[in-house]
């Protein structure tokens, strides 16, 4: 059952990166990412202008984690200690064996190789640890560095969902796109 995953150890880690649940102590680091323009600029959410956003962003996703609702991690770089993005999956469907993911990352790391690196490992994580068959990413369709991501995960475009939801004061346009459990290599 997917809410077992939540009782999984959630720590994951590469050579360079320590996957971990965020805390409160990451509140100036989730600030930084989310009090950045660039970063936010195809998010569902404005720029961060107070510390306190970033406390209740921290909140949020704590409380979700408690709740089994969205599992979401903190991205360490190890040679430093510092959390330059996040990253998880929610909108979990026992009867469909689907999840959405989702991602961020401070753009000081971006081109780096980051994202690829963890979204591998979290992607590896829940096929390993659950019994989901499918993966969705839903990117606004002129986010092109999250689309080639995608892509080059091994995620097949699936469509364009117009005028699919409310972001930033208008309607936005949204593709859609899928991994199987078949697509793992």
């Amino acid at each position: 059952m997917i809410k077992d995953l939540f009782d999984q150890n959630l720590i994951l880690e590469s050579d360079r990166l320590l996957l971990r649940p965020i805390k409160e102590s990451d509140t100036d680091d989730i600030f930084e990412i989310f009090s950045d323009k660039e970063v936010m600029k195809y998010y569902d959410l404005l720029p961060f202008l107070t510390k306190d956003d970033a406390i209740n962003q921290i909140e949020v996703f704590r409380k979700c984690l408690s709740e089994k609702t969205m599992l979401r991690w903190g991205i360490e770089l190890k040679e430093t200690g510092k959390l330059i993005g996040t990253c998880g999956f929610f909108a979990f469907s026992e009867e469909s064996l689907k999840a959405e993911m989702g991602y961020e990352l401070n753009s000081s790391y971006w081109n780096k190789g980051i994202m690829s690196e963890t979204l591998k490992m979290i992607m590896n994580f829940i096929f390993r640890e659950t019994d989901i068959n499918r993966i969705e990413a839903y990117v606004e369709p002129m986010n092109t560095a999250s689309l080639k991501l995608l892509e080059n995960l091994g995620f097949t475009k699936e469509g364009l969902l117009r005028q699919y939801e409310l972001c930033r004061g208008q309607l936005i346009d949204i593709t859609i796109w899928g991994f199987l459990r078949s697509d793992l290599e």
